[in-house]
């Protein structure tokens, strides 16, 4: 595995080039550096690359891999546990039980108690392929006009995206499984936002109020005052709820749609701490193939194949609002 290619790419995807550096550099660099690694000039004809392409998949692999993990962690960390396996292992969780022990009241000098032990559980992930396709002329890959550094990122950010939705729609998706007394449809209403605030923070010991920025919106009690108002208006929402901090969602499309990835309408309510609500896991690494199209343009199609799951536990308690 070239380090070098992988740091580059990855910096490259994060925005933090070097000082005075261009997109344009950074795909040069990344070029020269595959073609040193297999070993050639250029490739200037379809029988070199016929030849190594199977070098060149190799990089392009190694490269897309750590940018999606290092995205998903940079979007889904509040919300999710990432973890890698290899081709065929099974990653299986510690889901830790929030329960407390029971206390209770004993005469002095008495000692006989019943033992208690609280036991975590277990989960694992159900697994699926992701694959995405994507196509260029030959004769624009041999001329260098097609930006490898952009493809690769753009490929990264398209499964981060998708296995993002998965993850928004296994949490909004897990409604009706809920228990009642952590779900809440209707109007808003501050007694019932505060109810599920509270029987969240009862079992974990803190809570958060989580949506995107038109659903927060909803949360405006009639009392709060001027200064209320100004931070209101600056954030578009409450920042503070009833000592309950805020925390906004940053939405978007779904791909060639005008949908929302995530609902406006629905509210989480969330364990303030470092406790993961959702589980990703990574098969493997990315599989690149190709076809060239010989009959028509000479057009060459890559397809990115990656198996990752997302799920949550069925043990997991958390809030749901859902305004109406």
């Amino acid at each position: 595995m070239n380090t070098e290619i992988n740091k580059m790419a990855l910096d490259f995807a994060k925005g933090q080039l070097e000082q005075g550096a261009s997109a344009t550099d950074v795909d040069s660099t990344l070029r020269n550096m595959f073609l040193e690694r297999i070993g050639v000039d250029k490739i200037d004809n379809i029988n070199t690359y016929r030849q190594h392409k199977y070098a060149i998949f190799a990089i392009i692999s190694e490269t897309i891999t750590p940018i999606i993990n290092d995205r998903l962690d940079t979007v889904m960390g509040r919300f999710a546990e990432v973890r890698n396996v290899g081709w065929g292992d099974t990653a299986v969780f510690d889901v830790e039980n929030p329960e407390l022990f029971e206390v209770a009241m004993i005469a002095d000098g008495t000692s006989n108690l019943r033992a208690q032990r609280i036991d975590n559980g277990k989960f694992s992930v159900e697994m699926g392929t992701m694959g995405v396709k994507i196509y260029d002329e030959f004769y624009r890959f041999l001329a260098g006009r097609v930006n490898w550094a952009q493809m690769v990122d753009r490929v990264a950010k398209s499964y981060e995206r998708k296995l993002a939705e998965l993850t928004y729609d296994a949490i909004y998706g897990s409604y009706n499984s809920l228990d009642t007394e952590l779900k809440y449809t209707g109007t808003y209403n501050e007694d019932e936002v505060l109810r599920i605030l509270a029987r969240v923070e009862a079992e974990y010991g803190s809570a958060v109020l989580v949506g995107t920025k038109p659903a927060l919106a909803k949360i405006k009690p009639d009392y709060i005052g001027d200064a209320g108002k100004d931070g209101y208006n600056a954030l578009g929402y409450m920042s503070v709820f009833r000592g309950y901090d805020v925390v906004e969602l940053a939405n978007g499309h779904k791909p060639n749609s005008y949908e929302f990835s995530i609902s406006n309408t629905d509210l989480l309510v969330l364990p303030a701490s470092d406790y993961k609500l959702v589980k990703i896991v990574h098969e493997g690494d990315v599989i690149v193939v190709d076809e060239q199209n010989t009959q028509g343009d000479l057009s060459i199609e890559h397809t990115f194949i990656k198996k990752a799951g997302v799920g949550i536990p069925k043990a997991t308690k958390f809030g749901l609002i859902r305004f109406s």
